[in-house]
């Protein structure tokens, strides 16, 4: 479950650094961001996150118990098993390489249009309004996606290392993987923090 849900957020994020560079730097082509291309693509998130997390349940790749509670794949079997190595691999080069790669490309992408001053959002002359709700819409995401990947890069190189054979400490170990897993945490603090309108709704839902 615990990889199910973080494979669903990878994807999610990655889907949103899509869409957010669909807006920015394609604006002629919104017409694809419509409800039911977003319909596809939150099935096609969790078929992936569940394809991933499921594999090892079908004897391709495997879970181990650790120490502090939790289980995770059983990273140091790939030494043993060109099986599991192949998972390790695939997995970490489809839920965790590409994804970033795309981030990154989506968001430096933005940030180079915005300074060459070309519109964020929309067909026509957006008003002020709108290109402040796309820019805080964008900053936010870029925060969420950086902060992913400071959380995970840890985890996903300890993995890649420990897959190969070589030793990783306990406490090691064991601070990367919460490490990873807090990111399900800051993320609604970011939104908090830097979204007016997260604010506004969460003190509407509280009657604040």
């Amino acid at each position: 479950l615990t990889l199910l849900f973080g494979l669903a957020s990878i994807n999610t994020l990655t889907v949103i650094s899509v869409t957010r560079y669909i807006k920015g730097c394609h604006p002629e082509r919104g017409y694809c961001i419509s409800n039911s291309s977003m319909s596809v693509a939150l099935v096609l998130i969790w078929v992936a996150a569940f394809f991933w997390s499921a594999a090892p349940l079908l004897g391709w790749g495997s879970y181990t118990d650790r120490m502090y509670g939790t289980c995770e794949i059983d990273w140091a079997k790939a030494n043993f098993s060109t099986i599991y190595k192949s998972y390790i691999i695939s997995i970490f080069i489809c839920c965790f390489f590409l994804p970033v790669t795309v981030m990154v490309f989506s968001y430096v992408s933005i940030i180079n249009t915005v300074k060459l001053s070309h519109a964020l959002t929309g067909l026509g002359d957006p008003t002020d309004r709108q290109r402040r709700i796309e820019r805080d819409v964008t900053r936010v995401s870029i925060v969420i996606c950086t902060a992913f990947i400071i959380a995970w890069s840890p985890y996903a190189v300890i993995s890649i290392w420990s897959a190969y054979g070589h030793p990783v400490p306990n406490l090691t170990s064991i601070l990367a993987s919460l490490f990873a897993k807090s990111a399900s945490f800051y993320n609604p603090i970011i939104y908090f923090g830097m979204s007016s309108k997260f604010r506004k709704d969460i003190f509407i839902l509280f009657h604040c």
